[in-house]
């Protein structure tokens, strides 16, 4: 597994992320900890928690399961903090009394509370989650700045930020002097290529931030194997299916299909391919609880897609994204 340069900072990210959110609480150590050593053993060195959220009523076993085993891990291993990037993301919520100086140090205190639980000294990326309730952007990058300043953070990233709020930031961050956002995660996959590579990527281009693309592989809808009309129409319908599951998706998944099929792979790893295929996009998260799927969706980094396979999945994902719109309008 390679590693790629994280936007204009001197991180270089493997081009796979681990996302450990949910293990802790849906597997047990042993499992977890294999889980892991897979990903270590197979050249990973990034790694995402859960991470905190500074909201005092959430649930503290919940809020620390990742975080408090990847720690619990990587000191049982004995792996040296150097060889690790680790990430956690955080939900801004404002203290119900007090004003900015609060909310700033309930940050902090939060941050401090993770860092205890990984076990180590900083976090390399904090990934902060955009929310409806919008927090002025001044208070949120004076947090930030303290984080970076204090060492306890590397570097911040905007989770699901709208490409207009990011680049709002960025010009805050310059007026006072504070540290910006350097990266951007959002989702990316062959499900909303266009909308995410005409603002998003563009943005991240224009301005020197790293992209961390979440569900490369559409939530699992692009693992599915093609189906049939037949099976279209007494197909299960999950959340995911229920988002994704137009005619043009499923023309997605039978393109996949036939392009896995003819190098004997999954449609998961030749969708995760094309996320990779993209040099704007440093590193694309993967989340499984199964050593055996992670080692098969990591052999995506492996292969090449041909310009008749990337053009191929270009033109029936921009019928997907024409959908969307319609489906929005």
């Amino acid at each position: 597994m390679k590693k790629r340069k994280f936007g204009r900072t001197n991180l270089h990210l493997s081009e796979l992320c681990l996302n450990t959110t949910k293990l802790g609480w849906t597997t047990d150590d042993s499992s977890a900890f294999a889980l892991l050593d897979t990903y270590f053993m197979c050249g990973g060195s990034f790694i995402q928690c859960l991470g905190f959220s500074a909201n005092p009523a959430a649930n503290p076993v919940f809020e620390s399961s990742s975080e408090d085993l990847v720690g619990r891990w990587r000191k049982l291993r004995g792996i040296d903090r150097n060889r690790l990037a680790l990430a956690s993301r955080i939900n801004f919520s404002r203290p119900a009394h007090g004003g900015s100086i609060a909310f700033v140090n309930l940050i902090r205190e939060s941050c401090e509370r993770s860092l205890r639980r990984l076990r180590t000294t900083h976090l390399d990326l904090l990934i902060c989650e955009w929310d409806d309730v919008v927090i002025p952007m001044e208070e949120v990058l004076e947090a930030v700045d303290i984080l970076v300043r204090g060492g306890l953070v590397r570097h911040a990233i905007a989770g699901s930020f709208p490409p207009w709020r990011v680049v709002d930031s960025i010009h805050h961050a310059s007026a006072r002097n504070h540290a910006r956002f350097e990266g951007l995660q959002a989702e990316y996959s062959l499900m909303n290529r266009t909308s995410m590579e005409t603002e998003a990527l563009a943005m991240c281009r224009e301005h020197g931030l790293g992209f961390l693309a979440s569900e490369p592989i559409a939530n699992g809808f692009l693992a599915q194997r093609p189906i049939t009309i037949r099976e279209l129409i007494n197909l299960d319908r999950s959340w995911q299916n229920e988002r994704f599951g137009s005619k043009v998706g499923y023309a997605v998944l039978n393109v996949l299909g036939e392009i896995a099929d003819k190098r004997l792979a999954t449609p998961a790893q030749i969708a995760l391919a094309w996320v990779l295929r993209n040099s704007q996009v440093t590193s694309a998260i993967i989340s499984t609880s199964d050593s055996r799927e992670l080692r098969k969706l990591i052999r995506a980094v492996d292969i090449v897609l041909t310009a008749e396979e990337t053009d191929a999945l270009a033109k029936v994902a921009m019928g997907q994204d024409r959908c969307i719109e319609i489906s929005h309008v």
